[in-house]
């Protein structure tokens, strides 16, 4: 598969990722989506601008009329190509990954991501087969910034709520610190901005907010404020982490089960969709809060699809990707507007993050991901069914496989680019969890031996 992954490109500047590579890439994707308008933006790398300016010109050159917005976050250029109608959108950034890497998110009509099964596969073939075609007419590229009427958008959120709570946030030097600091500015949040200022070097934290280490500064902010909460987003500005007020992490989907009743409270009745990850506690208050739980499949492309084919109100992915409803004609993803949310909900419930996550989390106990390395994954994957069917387990095949007990209940999948099974368990009880994943691990361990 090589740079061209499962949902978007990525790969190391000046060895698999150059101006010439961005430049067909653009000239590709036109090809392949074969419409009129582009909008494009980049992240804080420190070659993301000359990226985005080569794939530009791509697009360009093939006719096309191309919007550039400059360094923006991805929640930024997502909001403003639906919203204005763009037929399709290009993200140069590299997300979450490390400083080298660079790379592009493609978005179609509808914003849903081009993964590698919706079309990535055909635009590499168009990139691997290109020659050096002259340009074609008519094509055009301007830029203008675009970031006041996402603000607007993130401000009906608080509605007229006065949100009276300290809050510390974390943008790692991405892309978004312009996003945060105008929000604050606007809502007169009482906020501590930490590392604001863009630079592709992440020199204060890795972009990746899922990392233990990269939240330590935060934490500290956090607990020396005596804030209420921290939101550390990673270099593009999508992704986020929560930290309640004695700095610990909560899960994406607690926080999501907030959100939802927040967001049900206003619209009952509508649907969520969640990942098949997630903790079932999840689903559950959903349903008790009178909405419509709908599971997707892991990844921000497949929950997106699952938005828009239900007509959701919200989406949340365990990686901390999370998503909303604009108006009827479009979603998109916004980890500012979920921070909003939640700081309406702690000034209605009035008490501290932990607390109200503290009865979500103790319906049940949750494993984490735990990553197996294995060759012939297929063969492998087939088995699990195998054995588990005849144990008399209930199975689900919407993503690798579910395997139910009445104790417990988990999650095999192989992943995508690497020689690994990907595994999620979660119990009614600490003893089950345990048990039934030194049950999973020896069964595995007898497969690679057998």
């Amino acid at each position: 598969m090589g740079i061209f992954k499962t949902y978007d490109i990525r790969g190391i500047y000046g060895q698999e990722i150059d101006e010439k590579l961005a430049y067909k890439v653009g000239r590709a994707f036109a090809r392949f989506l074969d419409k009129d308008s582009y909008m494009i933006g980049h992240d804080a790398r420190l070659h993301s601008p000359a990226l985005y300016r080569a794939a530009a010109q791509g697009l360009a050159d093939e006719g096309c009329r191309v919007k550039g917005i400059g360094l923006a976050s991805t929640p930024q250029l997502h909001f403003f190509q639906m919203r204005e109608d763009y037929e399709g959108g290009v993200m140069v950034t590299a997300s979450h990954n490390p400083p080298e890497y660079h790379g592009f998110k493609l978005y179609d009509g509808r914003g849903g991501s081009v993964s590698y099964d919706k079309g990535l596969d055909r635009i590499e073939a168009i990139v691997a087969g290109m020659g050096g075609e002259p340009p074609r007419p008519g094509g055009q590229f301007d830029e203008g910034e675009r970031i006041d009427a996402y603000i607007d958008f993130i401000q009906e959120a608080a509605g007229r709520d006065k949100l009276a709570r300290k809050v510390v946030i974390d943008v790692g030097n991405g892309s978004s610190g312009r996003v945060f600091r105008r929000l604050a500015e606007r809502l007169r949040l009482d906020a501590v901005i930490l590392n604001e200022e863009p630079d592709g070097r992440f020199p204060n934290r890795n972009p990746n907010p899922l990392k233990p280490e990269a939240r330590l500064q935060a934490a500290e902010a956090l607990r020396g404020a005596k804030a209420d909460l921290a939101a550390l987003v990673d270099g593009d500005g999508d992704r986020v982490v929560f930290l309640d007020e004695r700095g610990e992490a909560v899960e994406n989907y607690f926080i999501a089960a907030l959100i939802a009743e927040e967001l049900l409270a206003r619209r009952p009745g509508a649907a969520v969709v969640y990942d098949l990850i997630s903790s079932r506690a999840l689903p559950e208050r959903i349903r008790e809060l009178g909405g419509k739980p709908v599971v997707s499949r892991v990844g921000y492309t497949f929950l997106y699809e699952a938005m828009v084919a239900e007509g959701a109100l919200f989406g949340a992915e365990t990686s901390g990707h999370v998503y909303f409803k604009v108006t009827d004609r479009f979603y998109t993803e916004s980890a500012a507007y979920a921070l909003i949310v939640l700081l309406r909900l702690l000034v209605k419930r009035g008490k501290p993050l932990s607390e109200l996550v503290a009865p979500l989390a103790r319906r049940y106990v949750q494993s984490g991901e735990i990553n197996i390395e294995i060759s012939g994954k297929d063969e492998v994957m087939a088995r699990v069914e195998k054995h588990y069917e005849q144990a008399g387990a209930r199975l689900e095949r919407l993503d690798g496989v579910s395997v139910q007990f009445d104790d417990c209940w988990f999650n095999v999948r192989p992943s995508n680019t690497e020689p690994l099974l990907r595994v999620r368990l979660e119990a009614v009880s600490r003893e089950a969890l345990e048990r039934r994943t030194a049950e999973l691990r020896a069964f595995l361990q007898s497969v690679v031996k057998g």
